[in-house]
């Protein structure tokens, strides 16, 4: 429990104009995983929304540090942690420094794995600052609540945040109460969970903030040259950017928090497919290209959903000169013409020639598995394996110029060896029919998707786990069809030999050393 009540810890922190630090905390990797900066738009989002409505804030990623500063001091600054993880980013003390100015400190918790840096950071300024402001957002801050609770943070944001982070803005002002914030929660008094509604989600994403680029530490991620997906000649500086021109998915994967993210959810539809208009979204594209961007990953969860609106905006953007990607998943129906389920889908050369033409180079696409019963019951059906020439599809786009990415997931609760075979073997295949690369994942279940609740409910996985465990790279249910041990010995190996040589080697070389 706090030791101050979030209601008055609110009142004491009044002030007439509060100056917000939002934190993307030190991240950590495992010793053979490749280390990335994140990057995300979350803080992106909020930084817009209040300087929008007028009070200061700054952006402080903990990987990298500021803009011109050295990256020995924070990327490159590697220590091994009592977990056995390496911990990247400034010294503790160094980001303790640089929050000392601020009213109100908003930390970001997006990605499981990351979880124990962001905790700890949390408890290393409650510790420090006992009367700053510490709010925490993000699917594990509202999943593990408790957690965060315990660390030091004040208020959790449990849904969308550009309107909550404006209101809670107000009420340090004293203009509104604590009641009349949306989508937070808090501890009272008796140390029990208060919440308040989320209320209507933005339904109109034009409403949205413009994201606050120009306060991410571009230079730095430039200079690093390390997005989160792509494959790039070793040494080239990509100078890049994310971009969402929608919000939501129609389909509801097991593994995907916005399998619980729907209508009832006490964290709002959130879930619910969204877009921005075309002009919005062009509006985004043109400021992206003032700060010198110039590649950018479309980071969408469903970028064709509604595909004559892409189709718009891609022919609309193609003389901006941008190098395009999305490695975030483009599902297989949404490239194809005509229903499935009744004949060989035909491939939707229209909608690929709109993309080369607009700058595409490369896109990511979300196989998933070779079984259909694993698909139908994992994820949303969302393709189908007999109607799908992947040969076919995969040309297409060499064709054109686009290299294509494939992503594959073993480790399904009643999954068998032999439908894992066959989805190496699918994407050994795909491979060779000109798939640049394949990745393989781990099923994990991810704290908020409905997998994580059967996971706990069947005993694969304890609702007290250790989040560093729960990684992409590496399968840790229990009484599962195929054993823990004989999985992660498969994805290693799958993803060893079913690329070629040259990639393998280039994704080892990005390793950070000690």
């Amino acid at each position: 429990m706090v030791e101050i009540a979030a209601e008055q810890k609110i009142v004491r922190a009044r002030c007439k104009s509060p100056r917000f630090l939002l934190l993307y905390p030190p991240l950590q990797f495992a010793q053979n995983e490749v280390a990335k900066p994140d990057g995300s738009l979350s803080l992106a989002y909020l930084a817009g929304a209040l300087r929008d409505a007028g009070y200061e804030v700054s952006v402080l990623d903990c990987t990298v540090g500021a803009d011109g500063s050295p990256l020995e001091d924070s990327f490159f600054n590697v220590t091994v942690q009592p977990n056995g993880l390496r911990r990247i980013g400034m010294p503790a003390e160094a980001i303790l420094r640089a929050i000392e100015d601020y009213d109100v400190i908003g930390l970001t918790s997006i990605f499981t794995p990351q979880t124990t840096p962001c905790l700890d950071l949390i408890a290393q300024i409650r510790n420090c600052y006992p009367n700053k402001l510490i709010l925490a957002g993000g699917v594990n801050a509202r999943s593990m609540r408790r957690r965060f609770f315990a660390a030091g943070a004040d208020l959790i944001a449990i849904s969308e945040a550009e309107t909550t982070i404006v209101r809670i803005a107000e009420a340090l002002q004293g203009r509104v109460p604590l009641s009349a914030v949306p989508g937070i929660m808090f501890l009272d008094q008796d140390g029990r969970e208060r919440s308040n509604p989320v209320g209507q989600v933005l339904q109109n994403l034009d409403e949205l903030p413009m994201p606050a680029w120009d306060m991410l530490p571009m230079q730095q991620y430039w200079a690093i040259s390390r997005p989160h997906g792509g494959n790039f000649p070793e040494g080239q500086t990509i100078r890049y950017a994310s971009l969402q021109t929608s919000r939501g998915c129609p389909f509801r994967c097991e593994y995907c928090h916005i399998s619980r993210e729907q209508s009832g959810s006490e964290y709002g539809h959130v879930g619910a497919f969204r877009m921005k208009s075309v002009d919005r979204t062009y509006r985004e594209f043109e400021a992206l290209k003032s700060i010198g961007v110039e590649y950018i990953f479309i980071e969408d969860d469903s970028l064709f959903a509604k595909k004559r609106r892409a189709l718009d905006i891609f022919r609309m953007v193609r003389d901006l000169g941008f190098k395009l990607l999305d490695v975030n998943g483009i599902n297989l129906c949404h490239l194809h013409r005509g229903r499935q389920g009744t004949q060989e889908q035909q491939v939707d050369h229209e909608l690929i020639d709109v993309l080369a033409e607009a700058g595409f180079t490369a896109l990511a696409l979300p196989f998933e598995s070779a079984s259909q019963r694993i698909l139908d019951r994992y994820a949303s059906a969302k393709w189908r394996i007999a109607d799908t020439n992947t040969a076919k599809l995969i040309r297409a786009f060499n064709d054109r110029g686009i290299r294509v990415s494939g992503n594959y997931m073993i480790g399904y609760p009643d999954e068998s060896i032999d439908e894992i075979f066959d989805t190496i073997t699918m994407a050994k295949r795909n491979v060779e029919e000109g798939l640049d690369y394949a990745l393989f994942f781990a099923v994990v279940p991810f704290p908020g998707s409905a997998l994580f609740e059967m996971a706990v409910r069947d005993g694969h996985i304890d609702r007290d786990f250790d989040p560093d465990e729960l990684r992409w790279t590496k399968s840790i249910m229990r009484r599962l069809k195929v054993d823990t041990s004989t999985l992660e010995h498969l994805r290693q190996l799958a993803w060893m030999l079913v690329n070629r040589s040259e990639y393998v080697s280039y994704k080892r070389g990005m390793i950070l050393p000690v």
